[in-house]
């Protein structure tokens, strides 16, 4: 009876200590997870971009320059930290731009080397390099710069744009006309007129004018002037006329495409026309027979050259003073042009054979057969007939007005008398 009192008190000794050491490891536990936890509300997340890198860590530190020894990111001179992104304790990001040396192009083709860190912009002007407007760079000015970097500045300069009553001044420092347009909000439609292509280049002190060129089309109605048909009559003077047809005027629509540069009219143009009434011709019959002229002794001639106060023509008609006498067969022609002389051909201007009868001779000419009196004349063009075969006979070719005249001549024999 007393073992088994014994060995019950030992099991009740052993059970107690297994309550207290198990009470134990549940307050270790716990104040662990505690800390665990309260460590876990104090971290937070850091992005360090460094580098053309970007590291990403966890931390309770306080200070960004402890986060970055934390991350083993080493600040050297020269080194901008850009803070603005980053509170302690809250998702943060620190950037670290890194000192260099670049190389500028201004207006130049040697560059200057200068110290710089952070954007181009920011690094330009710490060196006193400064930007106009309308200045140009190789990069954008928020670019981040980098050992070795090239900057290419293409400095500005005036260029005018002239268009619709405006005057835009600009600054260009690269660009063709085409650029300096759009800069200007200046559009062209197809009929415009550029001083200069569009693909031109732009220059300093350029001035590029837009003449403003518009077609528009109006229709009006118009009278339609008749035409005139002549007819020669021999049996009228030159003087006269006779109408066989009177002339009425018709009407149509006319069509006409104007063009106006800079708003104001410059040219109108006829394209189209339709008849709506017809008009009438006019049919005119002009006279072909020259009135008579009077010369010496009141003998009417063909010719109407004025003679010499000097010519005296006897009642026969023939001068009663002449160098030599020309006999042969005269034949007559009209239909006007020029002699051979260069003066316009008229009754009196004879055509010869110049080897014959030199150009410029006067002379007074009656036909054989007593039915014409030339009258005085001059030579002044070359037969045709000096090219004929059989025309031997042939000595001259007496000018008529008319066609009818003419032929009423036809070929007959002639007196010349050289004066």
């Amino acid at each position: 009876m007393e073992t088994i009192k014994l060995t019950l008190k030992k099991i009740g000794s052993a059970i107690s200590k297994a309550k207290v050491k198990a009470i134990l490891i549940t307050v270790i536990v716990c104040f662990a997870a505690a800390t665990i936890y309260a460590a876990a509300a104090n971290s937070y997340s850091v992005k360090i971009i460094a580098d053309d890198t970007e590291i990403n860590i966890t931390t309770m530190r306080d200070s960004a320059e402890d986060v970055l020894n934390q991350a083993n990111v080493q600040i050297n001179k020269g080194d901008v930290v850009d803070l603005s992104d980053f509170s302690s304790g809250s998702k943060s990001t620190i950037t670290v731009y890194r000192a260099c040396m670049i190389t500028v192009y201004d207006g130049s083709e040697e560059g200057v080397k200068y110290p710089a860190v952070g954007s181009v912009e920011r690094s330009l002007a710490e060196n006193g390099i400064g930007l106009n407007d309308g200045d140009e760079l190789s990069c954008d000015k928020e670019d981040v710069v980098y050992e070795g970097m090239e900057i290419v500045i293409s400095r500005a300069f005036p260029v005018t744009v002239i268009a619709d009553g405006e005057t835009y001044k600009l600054n260009m420092a690269t660009g063709t006309v085409a650029d300096a347009l759009n800069k200007a909000v200046v559009t062209i439609d197809d009929d415009d007129i550029i001083s200069a292509s569009l693909d031109t280049a732009l220059t300093k002190g350029m001035k590029i004018k837009v003449t403003r060129v518009a077609y528009k089309e109006r229709t009006v109605d118009e009278v339609l002037p008749f035409t005139t048909q002549k007819k020669n009559n021999a049996n009228l003077y030159t003087d006269q006329t006779k109408t066989i047809q009177k002339g009425i005027n018709g009407r149509q629509n006319v069509t006409y495409k104007d063009k106006y540069v800079d708003g104001k009219l410059k040219e109108s143009i006829k394209v189209n026309a339709v008849v709506t009434k017809a008009a009438t011709e006019r049919i005119l019959e002009v006279g072909t027979k020259r009135r008579p002229t009077t010369s010496a002794n009141g003998i009417n001639t063909v010719s109407t050259l004025s003679a010499p106060s000097s010519l005296q023509i006897g009642k026969n008609g023939v001068p009663t003073s002449y160098k030599r006498v020309i006999t042969g067969t005269a034949s007559a022609y009209s239909g006007g042009g020029v002699t051979a002389t260069g003066k316009y051909v008229r009754p009196g201007y004879i055509a010869v054979n110049p080897n014959q009868i030199p150009y410029g001779t006067k002379m007074w000419i009656v036909s054989n057969d007593g039915s014409y009196v030339y009258g005085y004349a001059s030579a002044e063009d070359t037969g045709g007939f000096i090219y004929w075969s059989g025309s031997s006979s042939t000595v001259c070719d007496l000018y008529f007005d008319s066609e009818g005249q003419a032929s009423a001549f036809g070929r007959r024999g002639v007196t010349i008398y050289i004066l």
